[in-house]
């Protein structure tokens, strides 16, 4: 796992107008107004132009920004005749669309860190993590991008345990590979918690954890006193989880907001037409070979989806996968790329290639099978 990850990571007055002289044509004419901002500075309102001896009348106010900007500037001076110059009118109003400010009121705890263990190996993405538990989401484990409120938008994942545990530092070297590649991922589970969540025939049922993680991230990305603010892609969000966990994520995947949902080493254990019937967005099955447990039944789910872009690869690991190998291993790479792909448009080898096209990365690789459907 990362080295380069630190200890909190891997290892926060009215204008008045001046007296008419005793003679001297009419008063100047009102500034324009400032243009609307948009991200940037409004502009200044125009002079009031000049009459003779008698004041201008004032500048008109500078036009609101819509997203961000400032109001408008004040209308400049007129020009004033021998009487005098008029002032223009101050101008500067917030903008309707402009950031929000934190009311301290809505003010939360900060974040605990939460120390994992390490296995060494760097992880492949540009951005150093975070672990953390953060008081506002109760019995979740977040691994995310040191870099907040910067100009990335990070797309949001909800991560499902194996054996629907509520321990969310079970898969940190998987986890955190996909957070250092630019996604905020929640696991279900408190950070070395223990228990499970239980399975049942529900899969909705099932999915309403992820559903919860993914409400939650939403809305912190709206909430000005959030460290989240406006730095995740609100409307990029994948549902995933491995063996019982990919139940929750299959059970969660139709639910409108969606983007995309991978479902490792899972499948229905009673199978349910209406689940696979919702779904709406593209859906990855990615499964351990013919001893994987969940094989058969993955399979199946994979075939009766219908009209959703669908893929189901599989390579001889087993039901275990490569989630703790250093990066997660080959898995930490599928799923890197196929978030890639879905989340952030990547169509090059290591996002789409990798799973569509004659020569696709994994086509290539005898490690590996893959067929998909759907894809035009």
């Amino acid at each position: 796992m990362a080295a380069a990850i630190a200890v909190i990571l891997f290892g926060c007055g009215a204008d008045d107008a001046l007296p008419s002289g005793t003679s001297g044509t009419p008063a100047g004419s009102s500034g324009v107004a400032g243009s609307t901002g948009s991200a940037s500075v409004a502009t200044t309102g125009a002079a009031g132009s000049g009459g003779g001896d008698v004041s201008a009348t004032s500048g008109t106010a500078g036009g609101g920004a819509s997203d961000g900007g400032a109001g408008g500037s004040s209308g400049a001076t007129g020009n004033g005749g021998a009487g005098g110059a008029g002032a223009g009118a101050g101008g500067a109003g917030a903008g309707a669309g402009g950031a929000a400010t934190c009311d301290p009121a809505d003010e939360t705890p900060d974040p605990t860190p939460v120390n994992v263990r390490a296995m060494g190996a760097a992880f492949t993405g540009s951005h150093e993590v975070v672990v953390e538990k953060d008081p506002g989401l109760s019995g979740r484990t977040i691994y995310r991008p040191k870099d907040l409120g910067g100009a990335e938008r990070y797309p949001i994942v909800a991560w499902g345990e194996g054996a629907c545990s509520l321990n969310g530092t079970t898969n940190p070297d998987f986890l955190g590979e996909l957070a250092s590649h630019g996604y905020l991922v929640i696991s279900d589970g408190e950070p070395n918690g223990s228990g499970s969540r239980p399975m049942v025939e529900d899969y909705k049922a099932m999915g309403k954890p992820l559903i919860e993680s993914l409400d939650w991230a939403i809305k912190e990305n709206g909430r000005a006193c959030s460290q989240y603010y406006r730095s995740l892609a609100a409307d990029k969000t994948a549902v995933m989880g491995w063996s019982c966990g990919g139940l929750m994520a299959e059970g969660a995947a139709g639910d409108p907001r969606v983007t995309t949902a991978v479902i490792w080493s899972s499948g229905m254990i009673n199978p349910d037409q209406k689940i696979l019937d919702a779904l709406h967005a593209p859906i990855a099955f990615i499964l351990g070979g013919p001893d994987d447990v969940a094989y058969p039944n993955g399979t199946r789910d994979y075939r009766n989806t219908r009209d959703v872009p669908a893929v189901l690869a599989s390579t001889n690991v087993g039901h275990g996968g490569t989630y703790g190998q250093d990066n997660g291993g080959v898995f930490g790479k599928v799923g890197v790329a196929w978030l890639g792909w879905q989340l952030k448009g990547d169509m090059g080898a290591t996002g789409k290639g990798m799973f569509v096209g004659a020569n696709c990365g994994l086509c290539t690789d005898r490690a590996w099978t893959i067929e998909s459907k759907n894809m035009d």
